[in-house]
């Protein structure tokens, strides 16, 4: 995929992509990649599916619900 060359587990992702995989998605949230799946196939989280069956994910919504959840972080501490 163009912009995961020598990526490592901690960097984030391209924001000039349009999608990420439930791979980044789990990165960013720092869970497991089925956890990824299961939020999408509930409706909890938006994604589309590739013509392969593949999840993606809208980059910019998948950085936004971080945002979010580390905001919820900070009012709960």
């Amino acid at each position: 995929m163009p912009g995961l060359e020598n990526r490592n587990d901690t960097e984030a992702p391209d924001r000039s992509r349009e999608f990420l995989s439930r791979g980044e998605v789990a990165r960013l949230f720092g869970v497991s990649p089925s956890t990824v799946t299961r939020w999408a196939r509930s409706g909890l989280v938006a994604s589309v599916r590739t013509p392969g069956g593949h999840y993606r994910f809208r980059a910019q919504d998948a950085l936004r619900a971080v945002q979010t959840a580390e905001r919820g972080k900070e009012s709960t501490s």
